[in-house]
């Protein structure tokens, strides 16, 4: 689905009906929904305000792919492992995906970003560290 910043609750609810189609636990299913939030509202913050969201099934993993349409993200913002400060008001988007998701990964450059979000059927979960 293509959205924009009028679309981010469907584009929640999309992911949450797609979680529960497969049988994904509830817990995780939050999780996933969370985590896809994340990367939509950054594609529609840095990606003029636009995006793709596609939603599919990989053997036991759901994947949720956003693309954006902006310069990219900077390496060194890729790069950071710790959380941002406490006090501080963004940054918090790529940190939280990383937390909540068995997987993510982060494709950008000067055309834009898709960030594919992860999530096993199983009880898998992402080594955070």
């Amino acid at each position: 689905m293509a959205f924009t910043e009028a679309d981010v609750a469907g584009a929640r609810g999309a992911v949450e009906r797609f979680a529960q189609a497969h049988g994904l636990a509830e817990e995780r299913a939050v999780d996933l929904v969370l985590a896809t939030n994340e990367a939509v509202v950054n594609a529609i913050a840095y990606g003029e305000g636009r995006g793709v969201l596609r939603l599919w099934r990989d053997g036991d993993d759901m994947v949720c792919e956003i693309r954006d349409y902006g310069a990219g993200i900077a390496e060194r913002t890729l790069d950071k492992v710790d959380p941002p400060p406490m006090t501080s008001a963004g940054g918090w988007g790529i940190w939280l995906m990383r937390r909540l998701a068995d997987d993510v990964t982060i494709t950008t450059g000067p055309d834009g970003t898709a960030v594919r979000i992860a999530m096993s059927l199983g009880d898998r979960r992402h080594d955070a560290s």
